[in-house]
Order: C-alpha cells, then sequence, then structure tokens
C-alpha cells in the first residue's frame, strides 16, 4: 500500500468473526485502570485509524521490538518475536452510547532478527466498520514467549465522511502514517483524504494563546475558548504535497468550511508533551496556586527563580521539593499523551484530576461516559470522578468532568495536601 510500512512476517489468524451480537455496556467485566498507568503493562503499542471506505477502516499498529523477548526455540532456531493481537469491536447506540459486541478477531504479528535491531516495527490491519457508526474498539496485545501484555481502547469515529478518522497525516521523514496529533515545529507530511474527489484543503490556524483552564470553584463545567481563527489557508490537496506547522498553535484542517468536522493537529513546541521551559513548568502550578500567587508567579522576571522558590516553599527542603516535582511534572507529560484534544492534555478535566491524584484504581467506561475510581482506604470508601463525552467541532475526545459535592471536597484536599508538601494519597 501506498506511503504503507514494510511488513517482513505476518501471520493471519482471523478468529471468530461475528459469532451472534452480544450486548456490552462498555467493559464492566474489566478493570481498565492499566490505560492510564504505563507501569502496568510491560506492551506499549500504538495505534491509528483511518477510514478507506465505507465498509472497511484501517487499523494502523506501531510496535516496540524492545519490548518483547526475541527466542531461537523454533524449528528454525531463528531468532523470533510473536504478539498476538486480538480485538473486540463495540458499535455504540443512543443517547450514552452503550454498545453492542458486533466484531472480535486474533492476528499474530511475527518480528524476526532484522525487526530486533529497529526502533519500531509496523503493520496494518483491515477492519470491517459500517459508514455512519461509532464504535469503541478493545484491543489487547500479548508477547506470545513471555506471557506479558498491553491493552488499549479506541474510539471510532465513522458516523460522518468528514472527521477526523477520514484522513491520515503521513510523516515525510519515514513515509509512515503519523499516530500522535501533534508534531514538532516544522516538521513535514503528507496529507491523504479517503475521498479523491476532494482537492482543497481548508487550515484553519488558531495561535496558542489559549487561556488556562479555570478552577472548579470558579466554574461549573472545563473552559474552552470559543474559537476565532486568527488565519485560513486554502491549499491544494494531493498526497505528494507537503505541510508543515511552522507556528506554534491549532490546526484545524477539512475539505468542506461548511461543516464543523474535521482534523485538528498542533504544534505545541519542540519540547512537547514533555515541560522542560520555564515557561512550560509555571503554567501547571496554576493548580496548586491561588490566581494573586499565579498572578504574582507570572510577574517575576526570572520565571525559573520563581518556579524553584514555590516548590522550596512547598517541600521544606531541596530533596523534598525535587520528589514533588518529579511526580508532578511526570504527571503533566504523561497527560499530555493520554489526554490530548484540542488543548494541552495537562489542561483538560482529566489532566487535572490525573495530576492531582494521579492513575485511578479502577476506569469503567461507555462509549459516552468514563468513570474514574479512588479507593480510600483510610475512609473506607470509593471516591468516583465521572467525565462526560461533549461534542466538539475540533476533536471526539472531549471530556467534562461531572461536578459533585463530594468530588469537589477531595478536590480541595488534594489541592491542600500538595500545598503542603505532601503528594496526595486517598
Amino acid at each position: 500500500m501506498k506511503h504503507l510500512i514494510y511488513i517482513l512476517t505476518l501471520i493471519v489468524l482471523l478468529v471468530g468473526g461475528c459469532a451472534g451480537e452480544k450486548t456490552v455496556t462498555g467493559s464492566p467485566e474489566a478493570n481498565l485502570s492499566s490505560l492510564y498507568n504505563p507501569s502496568k503493562l510491560s506492551l506499549h503499542p500504538e495505534f491509528m485509524v483511518y477510514h478507506t471506505n465505507d465498509r472497511f477502516s484501517a487499523l494502523y499498529i506501531r510496535i516496540y521490538p524492545s519490548e518483547f523477548k526475541f527466542s531461537q526455540a523454533n524449528e528454525q532456531t531463528e531468532f523470533r518475536a510473536l504478539m498476538r493481537l486480538s480485538y473486540r469491536l463495540i458499535r455504540l447506540e443512543g443517547p450514552n452510547m452503550e454498545g453492542i459486541e458486533v466484531d472480535s478477531a486474533s492476528v499474530t504479528y511475527q518480528m524476526n532478527e532484522y525487526d530486533m535491531h529497529r526502533s519500531a516495527f509496523l503493520a496494518s490491519l483491515n477492519i470491517p466498520l459500517i459508514a455512519g457508526e461509532k464504535y469503541l474498539m478493545d484491543i489487547e496485545t500479548q508477547d506470545l514467549q513471555r506471557g506479558s501484555f498491553g491493552r488499549d481502547y479506541i474510539f471510532i469515529d465513522k458516523s460522518g465522511p468528514f472527521s477526523a478518522q477520514n484522513f491520515k497525516v503521513i510523516s515525510k521523514e519515514t513515509g509512515y502514517p503519523k499516530f500522535l496529533r501533534f508534531l514538532k515545529p516544522g516538521e513535514s507530511f503528507f496529507l491523504e483524504f479517503n475521498d479523491p474527489s476532494f482537492d482543497t484543503v481548508f487550515i484553519e490556524y488558531y495561535k496558542a494563546d489559549f487561556e488556562l483552564p479555570r478552577p472548579p470553584i470558579t466554574a461549573t463545567t472545563d473552559y474552552t475558548m470559543q474559537h476565532t481563527p486568527d488565519t485560513l489557508f486554502i491549499l491544494p490537496l494531493a498526497d505528494t504535497i507537503d505541510y508543515s506547522l511552522i507556528n506554534t498553535g491549532m490546526y484545524f484542517i477539512t475539505v468542506d468550511p461548511e461543516r464543523k468536522a474535521g482534523l485538528t493537529l498542533h504544534n505545541f513546541g519542540p519540547d512537547f508533551p514533555a515541560i522542560k521551559r520555564e515557561a512550560e513548568m509555571l503554567e501547571p502550578i496554576f493548580y496548586l496556586s491561588t490566581l494573586a500567587e499565579y498572578r504574582d508567579l507570572r510577574r517575576e522576571p526570572n520565571r525559573k527563580l520563581a518556579v524553584d522558590d514555590f516548590w522550596l516553599a512547598r517541600g521544606n527542603s531541596i530533596e523534598r521539593s525535587r520528589e514533588l516535582i518529579r511526580v508532578y511534572y511526570n504527571r503533566v507529560l504523561y497527560s499530555n499523551l493520554y489526554f490530548t484534544s484540542c488543548k494541552e492534555g495537562w489542561k483538560t478535566d482529566m489532566g487535572m484530576i490525573f495530576i492531582l491524584f494521579g492513575p485511578p484504581n479502577r476506569i469503567l467506561m461507555t462509549g459516552g461516559v468514563e468513570c474514574w475510581f479512588y479507593f480510600s482506604r483510610r475512609k473506607s470508601k470509593t471516591v468516583e470522578f465521572v467525565f462526560e463525552r461533549q461534542q466538539n467541532k475540533y476533536t471526539s475526545d472531549y471530556f467534562v468532568w461531572k461536578r459533585t459535592p463530594e468530588t469537589m471536597t477531595f478536590w480541595n484536599e488534594a489541592v491542600s495536601s500538595w500545598r503542603k508538601g505532601r503528594i496526595y494519597s486517598l
């Protein structure tokens, strides 16, 4: 396939198929907390969906050979690693997007000695997906020689012909599909749209001056700007033209400007998703400071010194402050990886709760709702945070925390604990 990755050896074992529909509600039988806790899983493959036509979609897969056991225990005594990918396809229905399992299959991929020395192994798989529907795909991966596992859930929107998964972004440098929706400044890419009758692309550019999220005590919902594009580019659309995101900000790409549907890409700077520069370290302190404190921090001419002083005041020692910084900004980084949508992941409701509370102990989900559970041994109770998927022009992964008096109480506790120099734990 054009621009697709080589696959040295592929053993396809299609198992199951559609052996009758089974009603499910997300995954009540499974604890999905590993989705946002990389230490719980040994395999961390990445996935991307592209709708090739009305009946099928391509699932692109990036595997990391360093996570697998290569062995010569086979008849040919060749170094090999085997990964089995199993998926369940759940069609979403109704206002809460609860679902019905409509398909399942397994595929086994074989990597050889050549792959063992590569940074990534890439493959693709055709999935039967009908136009006009939305799905959840529950994917489990297993190293068949070591027994280690990976787990992921993918939201698939095939409800309209102009949504993000009708586009494919391909790196000019590698020729491979891009799995993340943020690119480095000036990084070149090709763009494909699955309907060849369109020959023009409209790109709305928004400067990276989005406001910080409002604290829960001052707003009932997550704050999202009503964006007005700073610039509109009208360019020819062809898979031989290379594009790049030169300026920092958000780029909304569509083939029909009258429709509120398209692909969103970001340029958050050269370090994203990591936090390295002084301004990047200052902004997430917003969750722990008062508005007056944060205003004063921003006015300091030496922002690095202001950030250092803030954390030293919390930890009361260099060693303790370093531990607070390590945990806090690690969570900011993972929030950027997990929750980035129409803004940086740490600025979302999910990112805020993840930073303050850490990975949840349990996750349940439907297509429209994610429920995070934290177990409190001290209080012998379970605290539940509910996030509802909201309609948004720029992303299908815009979730808003459904605030309750109980969760607000625990949010205040968490902020107070961090301000006193203690990493909060229920």
